[in-house]
Parts: C-alpha cells; structure tokens; sequence
C-alpha cells in the first residue's frame, strides 16, 4: 500500500482568530469655572491612545487619536483602552489635562464593535481672588501655591486658572505695604488644601483688612454640598514640632525593600507621611526594624504639613531631597517590622508613632517595585493592614517603580 501525503507549515497569523473594534474618543468637562468658561484644550484628535490587554500589558499605541485608523483588528481576548492629553505637568497656567479608560470589553472571533473612551480633566484647577480691601490696602502681593512636584505664583493681575497634579498643595501669600516713613515691610499668611481632588476647581479668597489688621484665606469648592472650607493659616509662625509625637502624627506609606536597578546596598528606602497640621522637625526620632536595628536621626529635617519624606540607604537611592541613614538599619526581602518612634530617655525606649509589619498577612511581595499605602487610607488604622497596600506601577527616577516624595499609585 502506497500512501501519500503533504506537510505544509501553517502561518501562526492564519490560526489566531480576531475581531475588530472602533475607539471613539470623547470629552467630559466636568468643571465649570467661577468667572470664566474652562480653556479649551487640544481636540481629542491629539489625544494619545493605548490599548492593553488584560494583564496591563500596550498591545497598540498611537501617540495621537488622528493616526489611528476606523477599524482595528485584535486577537480574542479581553482589553480596555485608555486615551488622555499630551500635557500632564507637575504645574502650569492654562492647562487642563484629561484622561479617561474604557471598562473591560472582550473580542471574540468574527466580532466587530465599538468601545467609547470618555476623558475627564484629571488634574486640580486653582485659581486667586484678592478682596478690594486688600487691593486697597497693599501696594503689592503674591501667592505661591505648591506641591512636591511644582509650583505656581499668581501676582496681583493674574486672572488665569492654574492647573496642578492632585498632590498636597501649600498656598503662602505674601503682603507689601508701606509704613509710614515710607520704607516696606510684608508679612505672609499660609494655607494648605491636604487632599486636592481632580476634578475640582478651587477658588482661594485672599483678604486683609490693613496691614496690622487680621488677614485670612478662604477656600471655596465647585460642586460640593459645602462650598466653603476655611483653612486654618498662619503669619508664617509655623515653628517645627519637635520631641514626643503621637501615634499616627506620622505614617509609614511606601517601602522599597528590593530593588531591582541598584543593588540592595544602595537603592533601599522608605516613605513617611506627616499626618499633622503642622510642620515636624524629625530630628532624634528613631527608625526601628525588628528590635535588632536602630538609628536616630541626626540633623534637622523639617517635614511640612501633610508632606512626605524620604529615608534611605544611600544617597543614590532616588533623586532629590532625603535623610540618609546608611548601613544602620536594612529592609528584610522577606519582611520585617518598620518603625518610627520617639527618642524617650536613651534612643531604646520611646514610644512608637508609626510602625508596619510589610511581611505580614495581606502584604503582597514586590522586587523592582515599593510597597505602597493606598493614598485613600492615610490613617494609622490602615496603614497596619495588608488589605491597604500594594505594588507600585509608576517609575521613578532610577527605573525601579515607586513615587517617592510623592502621592502613591492608588491599590484600586
């Protein structure tokens, strides 16, 4: 018997089955400034558009919504897709960045359908109103509102809205006047709004009533059932607390314990939180780690209200602002009891302000990666919980993924 037959390799493209799908993209504005109409930005055909498949992995790309074709082709499984505006920055004028997702969809083999991305603005809109009996009163101000990553000062004639990312922001307004004998003097008044949402416009009220008089600032929110929120200020007397902190003043809120660019040696910190209305001055607080390791804290580092700080290994760990405490205290890979506490009588017996156990029940593990406290979960009842943390997705300066000094990747 004679038997006959024929291999031919089959194209891999050929057996996959795909659907197609069409992206629209829109936009939501959902803020309505005071005395203005929002600036426009771009049309959404500027808009960079990524697709991800189910594991969080860019399977397509197009840096703008006008190269990307009506139809795309995609293999069976599940996706969504995310589009936002090419201008996210720390801060600046005039400028509102939008960003949307799409929720999960699926393709299936032969499907065809279409998915809507619906992009919101995504960053915190402020802007300053001076009073009349300030303008009266003063021959000159400005205000500074700020955050770890940027800042903005609107002077006497500036009407245009500021656009910040959603971190801590600390406003400081500076007052000129002339005495009488014709010379200046100034003081400065101060606020913060701890918790910025996107999304929301905040208008901040800056009055006096002369220069020896009372001068205060007044935050008021679009869109919320109580639009007025007085923020508590100072006359730029904010002294530094310093000695016995209570439990929870100051938390622990991001650790990297394994990097993966730098060796251990090198690129270890850790993150912590001022929990407080008032600048701390962490000078001879102790960091622990399991009883066995200690350091105290040997220089002045003034940390501001609701501001993060950085502790580290070396100095190289991440760019900008740190305490570096060298080889006295190692972070576990494997876990291990973190602590910041009071100094007490000899550095060995203060009470403990913040403390986490990262190799606990719920934590999960990371190599490359800070663990990070969910930015919603800022309370010491939390921080102890497994369930509050998570692995960081945002890259820093070193390629390793973590926002020290910054607000942390939500666990959502």
């Amino acid at each position: 018997m004679l038997l006959l037959g024929s291999c031919q390799r089959e194209d891999p493209e050929t057996i996959r089955p795909k659907g197609i799908i069409k992206v629209n993209i829109g936009l939501f504005i959902s803020v309505n400034e005071v005395n203005s109409n929002l600036k426009s930005t771009l049309g959404t055909e500027e808009f960079k558009v990524s697709i991800f498949n189910v594991k969080g992995e860019e399977v397509l790309v197009f840096d703008r919504t006008s190269e990307m074709p009506a139809e795309l082709e995609l293999e069976i499984g599940d996706y969504y897709v995310t589009a936002h505006s090419n201008n996210n920055l720390p801060a600046a004028f005039e400028n509102p960045y939008y960003y949307g997702e799409s929720e999960l969809f699926s393709i299936s083999a032969g499907s065809s359908q279409s998915v809507s991305v619906n992009c919101e603005l995504a960053n915190t809109m402020v802007s300053i109103i001076y009073s009349e009996s300030l303008r009266n009163s003063f021959v000159d101000f400005t205000t500074t509102v700020s955050s770890s990553a940027g800042s903005l000062t609107f002077t006497r004639e500036e009407s245009r809205a500021g656009y910040f990312q959603p971190f801590p922001l600390n406003i400081s307004a500076t007052l000129t006047w002339k005495k009488t004998d014709g010379s200046l003097a100034s003081k400065t008044i101060t606020g913060t709004i701890p918790s910025p949402q996107p999304k929301k416009h905040y208008e901040i009220h800056i009055d006096a009533a002369g220069a020896v008089g009372s001068a205060l600032i007044e935050i008021g929110l679009d869109e919320t059932p109580d639009p007025v929120e007085i923020v508590e200020i100072t006359d730029n007397n904010d002294t530094p607390v310093s000695g016995n902190l209570g439990n929870g003043d100051l938390l622990i809120t991001e650790i990297m314990y394994d990097p993966a660019s730098l060796t251990d040696a090198v690129g270890e910190w850790f993150e912590i939180y001022n929990n407080t209305g008032h600048s701390v001055d962490l000078q001879q607080l102790v960091i622990r780690k399991n009883d066995t390791e200690s350091h105290v804290i040997n220089r002045q580092v003034i940390l501001a209200s609701h501001g993060y700080g950085i502790l580290a290994r070396r100095e190289e760990a991440v760019a900008g602002d740190k305490y570096v405490y060298n080889t006295d205290i190692t972070l576990n890979n494997t876990g291990a009891v973190l602590s910041v506490c009071n100094y007490g009588t000899d550095g060995t017996d203060g009470s403990v302000i913040c403390s986490v156990n990262y190799g606990g029940d719920g934590f999960p593990d990371a190599t490359g990666a800070s663990l990070c406290l969910d930015p919603g979960k800022l309370n010491i009842t939390d921080v102890v919980l497994g369930s509050s943390w998570c692995v960081s997705t945002t890259a820093y300066n070193t390629g390793d993924l973590g926002t020290p000094g910054l607000v942390n990747d939500s666990c959502h």
